[in-house]
């Protein structure tokens, strides 16, 4: 079982952490976030501030058994680059980070901090798709473009540790054409894995997730282009603490 905890902050706020049983703890890096995806509940009341290096330290501290951490909690890290960055050089702890890459210089600059992962949320083939899922993301060419002027920077093993996140939405991001057109995208990024996430019910929300069926299908055209794709694990997919389900929380007003 995922173990959710939320940790509170000097004036008032607290943002929630999840501890997997794996040994990752996942922390957030803002108090809300402005970047309003549409199937996540962590932006659903806005950003309110971001949060100091030591303030994610802090929610590190509540998984003393810990052996990594992802940034993939409240809030975008790009929105929040220096303090992101500072927590990088602070942590023990290898620390991989999540992003709608909402700046594509800051991208470029992440993908060289010396990460144990980035993963790029993508969620779409098409621009079109990409939008309805990631509304204030920069257009699909710009990203990938960043990535690519990253790239021909980063060793082999720094690429190895690129993700790009693909979430499978009903009738949004799971046809032929958008999947096809998504694995002719990855494919210029040999190296790197595609992150298959599962959408996880948010109060509210409009969408549907593809049926187990659909994404088992989009697993294997993937797979079948020659890309190392991957599944969220189970603990991602749970109601308590998965990908997306995150709130802010204010217990002073």
């Amino acid at each position: 079982m995922n173990r959710l905890t939320a940790v509170d902050l000097h004036d008032g706020l607290a943002v929630e952490t999840v501890v997997y049983p794996y040994g990752t703890v996942c922390i957030s890096s803002q108090a809300g976030c402005r970047m309003a995806c549409p199937f996540c509940a962590s932006g659903r009341k806005g950003l309110v501030r971001s949060l100091t290096a030591e303030e994610m330290l802090l929610q590190v501290e509540t998984a003393p058994s810990a052996k990594r951490v992802t940034v993939s909690g409240i809030g975008e890290p790009l929105d929040n680059f220096d303090e992101v960055a500072r927590f990088i050089a602070l942590c023990p702890l290898p620390v991989s980070v999540t992003t709608t890459a909402s700046s594509t210089e800051l991208l470029k600059k992440l993908l060289l901090l010396p990460h144990n992962g980035v993963m790029i949320s993508i969620h779409g083939g098409t621009e079109e798709a990409h939008k309805k899922l990631v509304p204030k993301a920069p257009p699909l060419i710009e990203i990938y473009s960043a990535l690519a002027s990253a790239w021909e920077q980063m060793s082999v093993r720094a690429r190895k540790r690129v993700g790009l996140n693909y979430l499978p939405v009903a009738g949004i991001n799971d046809s032929e054409e958008e999947i096809e057109l998504f694995a002719q995208a990855a494919l210029k990024f040999p190296e790197s894995s595609v992150h298959l996430l599962s959408l996880n019910k948010v109060p509210n929300s409009p969408f549907q997730p593809v049926s187990h069926a659909r994404r088992d299908e989009i697993f294997q055209l993937l797979r079948g282009q020659g890309i190392n794709v991957r599944r969220a694990n189970a603990f991602r997919r749970q109601e308590k603490g998965g990908c997306g389900t995150l709130w802010l929380k204010k217990y002073i007003d």
